[in-house]
């Protein structure tokens, strides 16, 4: 089965890469971190129910130009479950994973998130204290004032935890969220592996299926990335059933000026698993106007 992934991703997989935890509000947050400690740094933040190996295969076509940490925030990957979450702890994580990765002392550094992990990833730039080089959010869709929730796709896991007598039974029902379709089912294989824990009785998923309880959707509707003071750039899959023309249009109508909104061809909300290769030379593209 390995002989038939591709190239870049055997290649992406086998460049060396750290486990590392830090203590974030007496709970401990897992990352991984990739690359040359002299390079600005880049931290990568996943979608909700998810973790950083969603990161495995991307954060090293970035290396080129960065230094990459992707976080397991909390409730998620193999960082702690808490009793609370909030935007505002989940900022905290980001940042806290930036300074402790040693990003700051390098130059501004760049956080780049998926879905969930755009919204918060733009709220740590709006409550970060030191100069942060940008912003990037992929499919991240902020809705108007106007918009009909009875259209609303959940991105949240909603499904309540519980546990599979062995590994092949809990892998036959991983399911993305939103689902769709993926053509590269390799990659929902692999990250698929990286989503679920052996225990006592069987196996469960890592994430906390309490998060969306206590996390509630108040931060799908903030417009924090309409008025942050660093650099903004958006992506998006032009299959993608969460950014419909009404969010696209009211998003550009509000953006900063010159920000620049990408379409990812050929891929619907999961964009690092439908089109992996080109929204790492997006992220590039983006970025490279900023460092």
């Amino acid at each position: 089965m390995v002989n038939s992934h591709p190239e870049w991703f055997k290649e992406a997989l086998s460049i060396p890469k750290e486990q590392r935890s830090i203590n974030v509000d007496d709970g401990n947050v897992h990352y991984q971190h990739w690359g040359d400690a002299t390079k600005p740094g880049m931290v990568l933040v996943h979608g909700s129910g998810s973790h950083s190996h969603w990161w495995d295969f991307i954060a090293p076509l970035l290396l080129e130009d960065f230094q990459i940490s992707a976080i397991d925030m909390s409730g998620m990957g193999d960082s702690d479950h808490r009793e609370d979450y909030s935007a505002q702890l989940y900022a905290k994580e980001i940042l806290s994973v930036a300074e402790d990765s040693g990003f700051f002392e390098i130059s501004d550094p760049i956080i780049c998130g998926h879905s969930m992990g755009g919204f918060m990833s733009a709220f740590a730039g709006t409550i970060s204290d030191k100069e942060l080089g940008g912003i990037i959010m992929i499919d991240s869709p902020i809705r108007p004032p106007t918009y009909d929730y009875s259209t609303h796709v959940r991105s949240g896991p909603i499904r309540r935890i519980k546990t599979y007598p062995t590994r092949d039974a809990i892998l036959e029902r991983f399911r993305l969220t939103p689902e769709q379709e993926c053509e590269n089912e390799f990659l929902v294989k692999y990250i698929a592996e990286w989503s679920i824990r052996e225990v006592e009785n069987g196996y469960q998923w890592k994430f906390d299926d309490t998060i969306f309880d206590k996390l509630g959707f108040s931060h799908m509707t903030k417009n924090q990335a309409f008025e942050l003071k660093c650099n903004l750039g958006i992506i998006y899959g032009t299959e993608s059933n969460m950014m419909t023309d009404e969010i696209l249009n009211f998003m550009r109508e509000n953006v900063p000026e010159g920000t620049p909104m990408l379409a990812i061809e050929k891929a619907a909300h999961h964009v690092l698993l439908d089109q992996p290769l080109d929204l790492a030379k997006a992220i590039k593209d983006i970025t490279k106007k900023w460092v």
